[in-house]
């Protein structure tokens, strides 16, 4: 085996995940699931050229660029909390605990290590 597992053909890329952040969110008795996604090195520095000297706002901008759905950058989702922009959308919707578990989540969708986090 040489080194053609390393082509970019050959790689296993993990998709978009599905996790339970909070049981608040809910539509006619149904969960309300967020849909993340693993985000490649190069976004990461994207983002830590834009906030990195300000650690709170990296994780924040970090965080909320790896969420599908719900859109974050919807205007009517953030007219309905009266916050402009996904980072502060992402604060108002979510409890201290929530958050929390989101960064676990994306942490973990990213190859970080936890195994606490259950995907759907």
């Amino acid at each position: 085996m040489g080194q053609e597992c390393f082509y970019k053909e050959n790689r296993k890329d993990r998709g978009e995940r599905e996790v339970l952040l909070t049981e608040r969110l809910a539509k006619d008795g149904g969960q309300m699931l967020f849909r993340i996604r693993p985000m490649s090195q190069r976004e990461n520095e994207d983002i830590w050229l834009r906030y990195g000297e300000d650690e709170k706002r990296y994780e924040g901008a970090v965080l909320a660029e790896s969420v599908v759905f719900p859109d974050l950058k919807d205007a009517a989702l953030q007219n309905s909390y009266g916050v402009v922009g996904a980072e502060r959308l992402l604060k108002k919707l979510l409890l201290a605990g929530e958050y929390d578990r989101l960064r676990m989540a994306v942490e973990e969708i990213n190859g970080g290590e936890g195994g606490c986090i259950e995907f759907i």
